[in-house]
């Protein structure tokens, strides 16, 4: 008996005489614009402190920002502030400086015009990666890290103690012609049960069938990671 297995499809044939046809190609890739055609781009701003803050605490700069926010909002009206830059739609030229008080320390802010990034400019990838992470936050989404998921709309499956999360997965390529945004969907399954209920589980049924618990439990549990929050 002869038995054939085609791989490819065969090519189809083409008219020697042809011009070929226009093909309409979709893909899950996203251009990424403004609403406004006034909008020229995102201005980038350096953020200075006096006295110095270090490097390592962009905690306490985010809180120093924090006090001054309405005054700064005057200037710039809508802003996202990451490590020492600020980014935001309006260009100001000179802001005047800034005075706040945190934590019992008297501050004086700068805040310096740098560069209006293009949409091709590799720093208008960063900032759009922060402006995600910010949205994703205001949504309540639970972030693992690239993707980000829906604890709120939850599907339960009791029989089994677990929960899965509805989410999709985000990411930002950089082309020619500037940011494309890639989603592909994706889903989280959470246990519902905790560690110590996953043992004492475990162990009953171990003496129900005469086994070493012991040695059931550290065999169950090999090569197990414990996420908390």
């Amino acid at each position: 008996m002869e038995s054939a297995l085609t791989v490819f499809p065969t090519r189809p044939a083409r008219d020697p005489k042809g011009q070929g046809q226009e093909l309409k190609l979709f893909s899950n890739y996203f251009t990424i614009g403004f609403d406004s055609n006034e909008i020229k781009g995102v201005n980038k701003y350096t953020c200075k402190f006096e006295p110095e803050v270090p490097d390592n605490s962009r905690k306490v700069r985010t809180l120093i920002i924090r006090t001054v926010k309405e005054k700064v909002k005057e200037y710039l009206d809508f802003f996202i502030e990451w490590g020492n830059c600020i980014y935001s739609l309006k260009k100001y030229e000179e802001v005047p400086k800034l005075e706040t008080e945190h934590d019992g320390v008297k501050y004086v802010i700068t805040i310096e015009w740098v560069q209006l990034m293009l949409q091709s400019d590799k720093d208008h990838m960063n900032f759009l990666k922060i402006f995600f992470n910010s949205m994703m936050r205001g949504l309540r989404f639970e972030t693992i890290g690239r993707k980000c998921f829906n604890a709120a709309k939850a599907h339960s499956l009791d029989a089994h103690k677990i929960k899965v999360w509805p989410g999709f997965d985000a990411r930002l390529i950089m082309k020619e012609n500037g940011v494309l945004l890639n989603i592909d969907v994706c889903f989280k399954v959470v246990r519902q049960d905790t560690v110590l209920e996953f043992i004492n589980d475990l162990k009953r049924k171990c003496e129900e069938k005469g086994l070493d618990s012991q040695e059931e439990i550290s065999t169950a549990l090999k090569g197990t990671t414990v996420v908390t929050k």
